[in-house]
């Protein structure tokens, strides 16, 4: 082990410099000004004394101060229901451009995966990956479904995918090197 260490140490090395160059989660305080992601842009945190209850998006994510109290999981609630929406409608878009078509379609909490495939043709999608661009939350759409119908990664999965999307070797760098903005 040792001798094996020592011969990889350079790429060993080069490697822990490139995680400590990518971004780093941020640390979330819920204060005014404070910015999440959606759909790959940055939306800063802003409360207002509008009485209703509901988080609304415009130029700035805009939450009650009625919500204060719980606002970590009133945030979460919002981007649940918006991963919900827009995953489910980019996942009809590629479905009826490729064929594939999955028997159901969940938004879940996963916090490694960004999605997958059940054995039964369902496909589960995190509700992080809203936060990521559009062109990425599609390469993920379009891995998954092509999982549908080849269930490994082997090279005829990757021709698959390459087939639909030309680019996605770069969608698929972008997030490894990106994953941790999409916390909160």
């Amino acid at each position: 082990i040792d001798a094996m260490i020592r011969e990889k140490s350079a790429w060993i090395l080069k490697k822990m410099a490139e995680m400590r160059a990518r971004p780093q989660a941020p640390v979330r305080q819920y204060e005014e000004g404070e910015v999440f992601w959606f759909l790959g842009r940055q939306y800063p945190l802003h409360y207002t004394d509008d009485p209703g209850d509901s988080i609304v998006r415009t130029d700035r994510l805009c939450v009650p101060r009625v919500l204060l109290p719980d606002i970590r999981n009133t945030i979460q609630c919002w981007y649940v229901a918006e991963a919900k929406k827009e995953i489910h409608a980019r996942c009809m878009y590629f479905s009826m451009m490729t064929g594939y078509a999955p028997t159901s379609l969940r938004i879940t909490g996963a916090r490694t995966r960004w999605g997958s495939c059940t054995y039964k043709g369902g496909l589960n999608f995190s509700w992080r990956l809203v936060q990521a661009p559009l062109s990425i939350v599609d390469y993920v759409i379009v891995h998954e479904l092509v999982h549908l119908r080849q269930p490994d990664h082997s090279p005829k999965f990757w021709a698959k995918v390459e087939a639909l999307m030309p680019d996605y070797k770069q969608r698929r760098k972008w997030l490894r090197e990106n994953e941790r903005l999409l916390r909160i």
